[in-house]
């Protein structure tokens, strides 16, 4: 049997965030469960990316991540085709914006700020 956590271990283990709003707000209430918690993740990636502004900036000082379907798939453990719908959920409720650089290379991917009503 496994030992119960005690409040003081919470603080070892990593999260990931997700806005409260995005949770409340009738506006995104249609967005999926898996939508939410893959904005969640691209929040978290846009931080790592925001460590190596020099790597993760365009030429007009927006920050943008690397995040291939591929590794959505291996993250949410899902397939191709339900990535694809979650990204374009995203899409949908303007969390995210999507610059394809053609030739193989992943898209550039921009967080975009959600609505705090």
């Amino acid at each position: 049997m496994r030992n119960r956590l005690q409040w003081w271990e919470s603080g070892s283990f990593a999260f990931v965030r997700v806005p409260k709003a995005i949770l409340m707000q009738p506006y995104y209430s249609g967005l999926s469960a898996n939508a939410v918690l893959l904005y969640g993740i691209l929040l978290d990636r846009v931080s790592l990316s925001l460590k190596n502004k020099n790597k993760f900036t365009d030429r007009n000082g927006d920050v943008f991540i690397y995040f291939t379907l591929k590794e959505i798939c291996e993250t949410l453990s899902c397939g191709h085709d339900k990535a694809t719908k979650l990204l374009r959920e995203l899409e949908t409720y303007e969390l995210i914006t999507r610059v394809q650089q053609g030739k193989g290379r992943p898209a550039r991917i921009y967080v975009l700020e959600f609505l705090n009503l």
